[in-house]
């Protein structure tokens, strides 16, 4: 018959003095473990949801010609077309930014909207919806700090 470690260990543990005390390590270690990764998740899911959601935006930039009542015209209809998130004008009205999804328009298709409806615009730019909030939020920093 063989030595039976459960059957005597409150004996064992009564004779050498082992007292338990306090939490094990185990448990203290998944309390860190599980911290960490929540702290980790509500910083990095609402930005990883917020990238999937512009990942397929795109700018382009286009300087406008012409008369300005016909360019408003020509703008809130663009702004209805499937794929077009958004079209923004800079303060002073020349050049228009139009956010659209890549997947579902371009920007030759853009512009043949523009020839189609006939307006004189040029196309300056296209650029990554992202690179140009970062763009931007580099310049206004730079702005605050002259």
């Amino acid at each position: 018959m063989s030595y039976d470690l459960e059957k005597y260990r409150e004996k064992r543990e009564r004779v050498l003095g082992v007292k338990k005390r306090g939490l094990g390590f185990a448990y203290v270690a998944g309390l860190v473990s599980l911290a960490i990764l929540l702290g980790l998740g509500l910083v990095v899911i609402p930005r990883s949801i917020a990238f999937l959601q512009n990942r397929q935006l795109e700018d382009a930039i286009y300087k406008l010609s012409g008369e300005r009542a016909k360019a408003e015209l020509v703008l809130a209809e663009l702004k209805r077309q499937d794929g077009v998130r958004e079209v923004t004008r800079d303060p002073h009205g020349s050049r228009v930014v139009v956010t659209f999804n890549k997947e579902k328009l371009d920007t030759a298709r853009i512009s043949a909207f523009f020839l189609q409806k006939g307006a004189q615009a040029v196309l300056l730019n296209e650029i990554g919806h992202h690179q140009r909030l970062h763009t931007m939020k580099k310049e206004a920093a730079q702005e605050i700090g002259q």
